[in-house]
């Protein structure tokens, strides 16, 4: 989808989630301090429930383009560690405009965790409405909602919707995605998951721009908010940019390298995202 990840003014520009080793951030004062001043420029949190890393997240983006159809690839490799496992995911989603403020998308999400074979993990229908036109607002504002069956067990179902925020400040825009997901699994209690996603971008040029993204869960199987020990919180610097051809055609890409600041987040994440639309 129109970059459902970072997705640029098309229905989800592109710019639009599904090796390490014990961490004591303690004896490491200087990523502390790191990450502490990354985290508030990104807007602070995003990604998926903790211990529920999907290393192929991606920015959700309020804009919607009607009219354009988009194939959406997307893939994500993180590191090992003592709390993390080294794990692969990808997915392939197949998008469309239906009008000029809702985007629709079918995703299919693979994953391969470390001793296992690439396994087909779950279906998503996910959508995107754009509420105004695009600086109408002082903030454009997009809602996500989004629907995922899992394949590991026939009872689960992933509700998640949330916000999508952006304000542009001349060269630089920033995005702010708060996202709650409600796990439905057969007669267990449900449960809900908190994330975030955030990034601050500089447009460069069209071809090529650059910045900072972060995708942060703070939730866990035990409850909505987390003690910062068992949060996920990843951080790092961003390119992505888009490349246009004739006939209302072009290619966009999005590729991130995350760090992990707590123990159960991957110590390091390369993510990649490339999105043909026409």
């Amino acid at each position: 989808m129109a970059s459902h990840g970072e997705r640029r003014p098309s229905a989800h520009q592109t710019e639009h989630s599904r090796l390490r080793e014990p961490r004591a951030l303690r004896s490491r004062p200087g990523r502390r301090r790191f990450a502490g001043f990354l985290l508030p420029l990104v807007l602070v949190p995003s990604a998926r429930a903790a211990l529920a890393v999907d290393a192929s997240d991606y920015l959700l983006l309020p804009t919607v383009v009607q009219g354009e159809r988009e194939i959406d690839l997307r893939t994500g490799i993180a590191s090992a560690g003592v709390m993390t496992n080294a794990q692969a995911d990808y997915a392939l989603g197949v998008g469309y405009g239906v009008t000029a403020h809702w985007f629709t998308e079918l995703a299919f999400h693979y994953g391969q965790r470390q001793g296992s074979t690439l396994q087909f993990r779950d279906i998503a229908w996910e959508n995107i409405l754009q509420l105004a036109e695009p600086g109408e607002w002082p903030l454009d504002i997009g809602i996500s909602f989004e629907v995922e069956r899992s394949q590991r067990s026939q009872d689960q179902l992933d509700v998640t919707g949330g916000v999508l925020l952006q304000k542009e400040f001349g060269a630089v825009q920033a995005n702010l995605n708060i996202l709650l997901t409600h796990v439905i699994e057969g007669p267990e209690p449900a449960t809900t998951r908190v994330q975030f996603q955030s990034q601050l971008k500089y447009r460069y040029s069209e071809p090529f721009e650059f910045g900072v993204q972060a995708f942060n869960n703070v939730s866990s199987y035990r409850s909505t908010w987390a003690p910062y020990s068992d949060q996920v919180h990843r951080i790092g610097p961003v390119a992505l940019g888009k490349f246009k051809f004739g006939r209302e055609r072009s290619l966009s890409y999005n590729a991130a390298f995350l760090v992990g600041t707590t123990d159960r987040s991957p110590d390091r994440t390369l993510r990649f995202q490339i999105e043909y639309e026409f």
